[in-house]
């Protein structure tokens, strides 16, 4: 597929550029099949939202893979999750995404507002007023703007799942 329809089709002109920076190739694949609890492993936003608050397996989850490479590792696996909270620093944020949003070498975090209601009592987690979003990514990333390619992938998929959440209002994704 192209960059165009990876994670449901959440990414941006800027993110899809930023892809094909990071990754060097224009096809990409998502994981196939179903994840542990069952459900399919292509990413949906509908889903994603859904299953906030559920167990980390549950949780909706875009894993991005280069098209006719061994895919035995993601390229990037981008997940989110419903929390209580987010980290707290007395740095100046090099990004103006959300209430927090980093950059490890590893991967990236934005933590936005978005309050959600535990749909169940099974739920891991109750009602928040927060949503993570949360990147892990290939140490086989391209580019000399990594960290911010990064970001800018992570900021338009988590800018579709504001929406999806009804807190795009409130979420400050730009």
């Amino acid at each position: 597929m192209t960059a165009s329809k990876v994670c449901d089709g959440t990414l941006d002109a800027t993110a899809q550029a930023a892809l094909r920076r990071l990754s060097g190739v224009d096809r990409f694949d998502e994981m196939p099949g179903t994840n542990e609890a069952g459900a399919s492993s292509l990413f949906s936003v509908r889903y994603t939202v859904r299953h906030l608050h559920d167990e980390y397996p549950a949780r909706g989850a875009c894993w991005v893979y280069k098209t006719g490479v061994g895919n035995d590792h993601p390229l990037l696996e981008i997940r989110f999750s419903a929390e209580e909270g987010y980290p707290k620093t007395t740095e100046k944020q090099p990004y103006r995404l959300g209430v927090y949003a980093g950059v490890g070498r590893d991967g990236a975090n934005v933590f936005f507002r978005c309050p959600t209601k535990a749909p169940s009592a099974k739920a891991v987690i109750g009602d928040t007023k927060y949503v993570q979003a949360d990147m892990y990514s290939a140490g086989s990333l391209r580019g000399d703007h990594q960290d911010t390619d990064r970001m800018a992938i992570l900021g338009s998929i988590s800018r579709a799942v504001a929406r999806e959440a009804g807190c795009a209002s409130e979420a400050g994704l730009g």
